[in-house]
């Protein structure tokens, strides 16, 4: 049974409740009710759903802020929401906020039982990649700001000797930063580093991780340095761009084992 995923669902019907858990349970999932949001928010860091099912209009705190309270606490679980009448205010917010889904009641249990499942597949999704960037994350305690400015800079195309001007320092010292760099994020080529390095400075990146032991991991400052140095090098000269497209193109490539970023 614990293996089985665990559903949360919020709504204030205690009938709806006991519905929507039979329902999921013969699906295979393990389903904890609450008839309250307050009830679920003051033991939400307790437990780790793969999925919430949210009544839209809970009397005590409605879904919508109970969701936004749960996201600001760092938790990213899929929400699916329910709602008694088509709410379209409350439907465009709910999807805003990035709920999953929105069901209307009744709801059909075979309905129910696909969209809970492909938000269950999201967040198996999701946690695999927070835990990749968490090993990231970790692996660039130890990067010093000339290591991240150099890896940077690498990443942008420049060669060693190039590299080596623009910091003031020689090529064998810049070898060996890129090396210790690629060492501590676990690349063994320069495409796998710049893999690397645009996944861990995509837009898309938190700011935050909850981690599964309920640890909070904050975005790396070197994070910033390499950003900055990114940003110089958006105005290199154009002999420099083919080259840098080039080292790109060679890493999105899925034939070399020596491109897949470090197992998480």
């Amino acid at each position: 049974m614990e293996n089985e995923p665990l559903v949360v669902v919020v709504d204030d019907d205690e009938r709806i409740c006991r519905a929507i858990q039979r329902v999921l349970a013969s699906g295979g999932y393990r389903v904890r009710t609450f008839t309250a949001a307050q009830s679920y928010l003051a033991e939400q860091e307790a437990m780790e759903p793969a999925c919430l099912v949210i009544d839209i209009k809970i009397p005590d705190l409605d879904g919508i802020t109970m969701l936004r309270e749960s996201r600001a606490a760092g938790l990213e679980t899929p929400a699916v929401f329910i709602t008694g009448s088509a709410d379209v205010d409350a439907a465009v917010k709910a999807m805003k906020l990035g709920a999953f889904d929105l069901l209307e009641k009744p709801i059909d249990d075979h309905v129910l039982i696909a969209t809970v499942n492909n938000a269950t597949r999201r967040d198996a999704e999701q946690r695999a990649g927070r835990r990749q960037l968490a090993v990231l994350w970790r692996a660039l305690e130890s990067v010093t700001a000339r290591e991240a400015e150099v890896c940077a800079l690498v990443t942008s195309g420049r060669l060693n000797k190039q590299i080596a001007a623009i910091i003031g320092t020689t090529e064998k010292t810049v070898k060996v930063h890129r090396a210790r760099a690629m060492a501590k994020l676990g690349a063994h080529s320069v495409a796998e580093l710049v893999r690397v390095v645009d996944y861990l400075l995509s837009p898309e990146a938190p700011q935050s991780i909850v981690t599964a032991d309920h640890r909070v991991l904050q975005r790396p400052r070197v994070l910033e340095i390499m950003a900055t140095a990114l940003g110089r090098a958006n105005a290199a000269p154009e002999s420099l761009t083919s080259h840098s497209e080039n080292i790109r193109a060679r890493s999105t490539g899925s034939s070399d084992s020596g491109d897949r970023l470090p197992a998480s």
